[in-house]
């Protein structure tokens, strides 16, 4: 056996071992009460990722879509895909007891207009289409947890970044899900931010009151590891203390992306992505409410001529009901927000391919089935 070889296979090791760790722990966290998240230092940082979160669902995500929630946790997204109006929901996680309770119990509860199944499982170690239709999913959506309510998860993206093998394993199980023309979007975190930061620092630390990131050895990565597998430990104020996560190099990850048939076609840093959301909002409520006018049509105050929550709109009702004007993030989460990235991929083929994947999709039934805990697919690696 090479000593690459044995080296790749102790990282899976590890990594396999350190998932079902901190799946075990985020299992069992329990959930946060409003009053209890208002008083977070970190209150309007999440607030801002549950906008970015409900931009991009907006942006990508059309009526009767089928999704797959990779990552779902404990279904935490599950109301913004209720207002996305979507055909189906599939959630995926490596925290069985997250996904068994909590998933399932809030998908009951709510009585979602769109039928709804759960896999338990690490979706970075296996083949999904043997479990899985493939080309069956017109998004699949994988958020960075780190910010989330509930912290403790080790399947956002850059987790899959451990070795080549899961990254491969990864973005494979997405090109074959999605239906050509079908989008796989979500937020990680940004490594060219994490690097210029490291080489601003003076030491292998750097951060502020709510944030801290910290490397060892030095500030050069060993060579023959390549881009996967550079971690660095990860401290966010009420969410995570020293959690291992691993670069995500934004070049190599849309060269692998496009070997496996994804077509990079948006990445934002945070700090850009709300600049630009917001600016070009601006632009397109003028203008439409122009048209409207000219055709003798009303618009409601938020919406686009479509009916759809426009940014600002969208700001609003996850930030408390208060203008752009009138929220201000501290210094230190607006500088925490700085570390992550959005990026949004479609599933290669042609117009043709991609317009009779959409007509030969299930009519979407709109109703609400019950998910019993026995129900949930349990597979490889979940915790």
């Amino acid at each position: 056996m090479t000593e690459k070889r044995k080296r790749d296979d102790a990282d899976a090791a590890s990594d396999a071992e350190a998932a079902r760790n901190v799946a075990l722990h985020y299992s069992g966290r329990d959930n946060q009460s409003t009053a209890q998240r208002k008083q977070s230092p970190i209150y309007h940082l999440r607030c801002l990722n549950n906008w970015i979160k409900s931009t991009i669902i907006s942006a990508y995500v059309r009526k009767g879509d089928r999704v797959l929630d990779f990552a779902c946790g404990k279904g935490g997204d599950l109301p913004k895909f209720r207002k996305a109006s979507i055909g189906s929901y599939a959630g995926i996680d490596i925290a069985l007891e997250s996904v068994r309770r909590d998933a399932v119990t809030r998908y009951n509860a709510a009585g979602y207009p769109f039928p709804a199944s759960f896999i338990a499982g690490d979706g970075f170690a296996i083949d999904l289409t043997e479990h899985l239709p493939p080309a069956s999913f017109d998004v699949i959506s994988c958020q960075a947890r780190s910010i989330h309510w509930s912290p403790y998860d080790r399947f956002a993206i850059h987790y899959s970044w451990s070795t080549e093998k899961r990254a491969r394993t990864a973005l494979n199980n997405v090109a074959r899900l999605l239906r050509p023309g079908g989008h796989f979007v979500g937020t990680t975190v940004d490594a060219n931010v994490l690097v210029r930061k490291l080489r601003e620092a003076d030491g292998l630390s750097f951060g502020n009151s709510i944030v801290r990131v910290t490397f060892d050895e030095n500030k050069t990565f060993p060579s023959e590891r390549g881009p996967f597998g550079l971690e660095y430990a990860f401290t966010l104020a009420d969410a995570v203390t020293d959690c291992a996560e691993c670069m995500v190099p934004r070049k190599r990850f849309v060269e692998i992306a496009d070997e496996c048939g994804l077509e990079c076609v948006e990445w934002s840093n945070f700090h850009e992505y709300v600049r630009g959301k917001l600016r070009d909002d601006w632009s397109t409520a003028t203008a439409t409410a122009t048209d409207a006018s000219t055709e003798g049509k009303k618009t409601r105050p938020g919406e686009i001529a479509g009916g759809a929550a426009t940014a600002h709109e969208l700001w609003r009702q996850t930030m408390g009901g208060r203008s752009v004007h009138e929220v201000t993030l501290s210094e230190d989460e607006w500088e925490a927000a700085y570390l992550y990235a959005t990026f949004a991929f479609k599933r290669k083929g042609t117009s043709a391919a991609a317009a009779a994947a959409v007509l030969r999709r299930p009519k979407p039934k709109h109703v609400w089935t019950r998910v019993e805990p026995e129900d949930v697919l349990v597979l490889e690696g979940a915790a």
